[in-house]
């Protein structure tokens, strides 16, 4: 009878740190009434929940349904997107940000991967709405929202760029990098209007879902544009661009800071860590007394202080 009492503790004692040690892990979603819209995409094709008012609160009601109600699964998310899997993007889409979800399936199982949060199981066949709302999408066109910005950066690949003011996309982000899809030679200060799904992504800077078009709606003045030379205020002291890409090879891997604001080109920085050519750009103190470099576009550039400028 006491050998009985002993093995009846122990069990309820490895029951009690099984129950305690165990995660439920749940998946983050924004409130259901915040959704104004969902969107999956397959990496070739893209649809949006119906475009009626009626039918859109029915198809998100119904998603929603099922990704709330889904059991934790025994794998963990370690990445950004899902590993060595043919996935779809779920992006459920509030007025001032996004929340996106990646759905797969393996060896016959569905599975909603939330990234760093979880891998989950859900109850209800999910694959059947995303078949739907692909249907839907053939029936109907996509979903176009537009916004104006201002340029700051333009390569061949990319357009950074920064909502006007009163648009929605400034308040989810104050710097939106865009695909350059023909190629444009944009200039800094150029006002722009962008065509896209309404989809922006929780990065810095933002990104867009889908890009569909960029216009050019008003063009900076360059006979006024680069007047000054690009210079930034560090440590109330102002310095320049050299123009030169610094030697240094071996380099600590920790910024000394970063450029967090900008100004117009055309304008000369008030603020410590302000600079007349954009911000996000991280420097170090440089080996040569009175420099800094600035690491842009994938080059450590060398900015000295002028005593006398």
């Amino acid at each position: 009878m006491e050998k009985c009492k002993v093995i009846l503790v122990a069990v309820l004692m490895i029951c009690i740190f099984a129950a305690c040690g165990k995660t439920t892990n749940p998946v983050y979603l924004p409130e259901q009434e915040d959704i104004i819209s969902i969107g999956v995409s397959d990496g070739e094709k893209t649809a949006f929940s119906p475009n009626t008012e009626e039918e859109a609160t029915a198809y998100i009601d119904a998603l929603y349904a099922i990704l709330s109600d889904m059991k934790l699964s025994n794998r963990e998310s370690i990445t950004d997107t899902p590993v060595n899997q043919d996935y779809i993007t779920i992006s459920l889409n509030c007025a001032d940000n996004t929340t996106t979800l990646f759905y797969y399936k393996d060896n016959g199982t569905e599975y909603v991967e939330q990234p760093y949060q979880g891998i989950y199981i859900p109850k209800s066949s999910l694959e059947e709405k995303i078949t739907e709302l692909f249907a839907l999408s053939e029936q109907n066109p996509p979903v176009t929202v537009t916004f104006q910005a201002t340029v700051l950066e333009c390569s061949k690949q990319s357009v950074l760029v920064e909502p006007v003011e009163g648009s929605s996309e400034l308040n989810s982000a104050d710097q939106i990098t865009l695909p350059n899809i023909e190629g444009t030679d944009f200039q800094a200060g150029d006002v722009i209007e962008v065509h896209y799904n309404g989809s922006i992504m929780e990065t810095y800077p933002a990104q867009l879902g889908e890009v569909y078009a960029i216009t050019l709606i008003e063009q900076a003045n360059t006979d006024t544009m680069w007047d000054k030379i690009p210079m930034v205020m560090v440590n109330d002291k102002l310095y320049y661009d050299t123009g030169k890409e610094s030697a240094l090879e071996a380099r600590c891997g920790n910024m000394d800071g970063q450029i967090t604001s900008t100004v117009d080109g055309t304008q000369t920085p008030t603020e410590n860590n302000q600079s007349n050519f954009g911000a996000g750009f991280g420097y170090q103190y440089g080996s040569e007394e009175n420099t800094i470099e600035i690491y842009m576009n994938e080059k450590w550039i060398v900015f000295e202080y002028r005593k006398d400028a």
